[in-house]
């Protein structure tokens, strides 16, 4: 039987379009599919920042830990909080600073809840792109959270990326009585924690004077700077591992609470670089 020139280009038309769905298999059909799984997954790490779930991540009972994070490890940031560009310092300050701990004095900003308030997806990558807010303490405070997160190939975190909307206005002390108190935090813990080897001032007022006198009190705008500030959000940690955080927290600041220029947050890794293609 002879073709007609129609019924041959309609049956060359059908032929490429097959081969190209053989060749293509991300149809928008399979995207769906990853999109609901990247959803579920960050929908998942999120509600792991909430009580109890967080501090069981944290100190990875019944190896938690790989429920949530990819072995291939983690690394992310958080402006202007810090930069972790290690495991266990992603760790830490993701699942630690608005964790409350079990065995350590109650956080004054426990994250309370969340809301997811938008989503997107990355065309190439295992990466989602989120807005969430998260109410804080007591009062519920609100803050709101702009953050990649990157996933491997099994939907486990192995990067993040992150912006704090208005932290300095959100959270910084209002009163002397307030600065006060978050000085003397500062000083109760590193007396507590920091001895021998680690010890960091020579006195609980030797510590006050360098706090109050010696450099700026600063704001959660610039949380990662060399001020009081930071070393306020670094006693979170102290105790948890005091050879790394007790020299944060110190006169010097550790190389992590030192004033930085605008060229070390544009000199950084690509926090996202570990997400799984597509």
């Amino acid at each position: 039987m002879k073709l007609s020139f129609w019924q041959l280009l309609l049956f060359l038309f059908i032929m490429i379009n097959f081969g190209q769905c053989q060749q293509w298999p991300n149809l928008p059909q399979n995207k769906n599919k990853i999109y609901e799984r990247l959803y579920n997954a960050t929908y998942r790490s999120l509600s792991s920042l909430l009580s109890p779930r967080c501090s069981q991540v944290l100190f990875n009972d019944n190896n938690t830990q790989s429920e949530y994070i990819s072995p291939q490890g983690l690394s992310g940031r958080v402006i202007p909080i810090g930069t972790f560009p290690s495991t266990i310092l992603a760790l830490e300050y993701l699942y630690g600073i608005l964790c409350p701990i079990r065995n350590l004095p109650p956080r004054e900003n426990a994250i309370q809840s969340f809301d997811l308030v938008r989503i997107a997806y990355d065309e190439k990558y295992l990466i989602t792109h989120i807005e969430f807010i998260a109410y804080l303490g007591t009062n519920n405070t609100r803050i709101t959270f702009f953050t990649a997160i990157a996933f491997d190939k099994n939907y486990k975190v192995c990067g993040y990326d992150g912006q704090v909307r208005n932290p300095g206005l959100t959270l910084d002390p209002r009163t002397n009585e307030q600065r006060e108190a978050k000085i003397n935090t500062i000083c109760n813990v590193t007396e507590i924690f920091c001895t021998g080897t680690l010890q960091q001032y020579s006195s609980f007022n030797d510590c006050q004077q360098f706090l109050r006198t010696q450099i700026p009190y600063g704001t959660y705008d610039r949380a990662d700077q060399g001020n009081v500030i930071c070393r306020f959000v670094h006693t979170y940690f102290v105790p948890l591992l005091p050879t790394v955080h007790c020299p944060h927290v110190g006169p010097t600041g550790g190389g992590v609470c030192i004033d930085k220029t605008i060229d070390f947050y544009y000199n950084q890794t690509n926090f996202l670089a570990c997400a799984h293609t597509q």
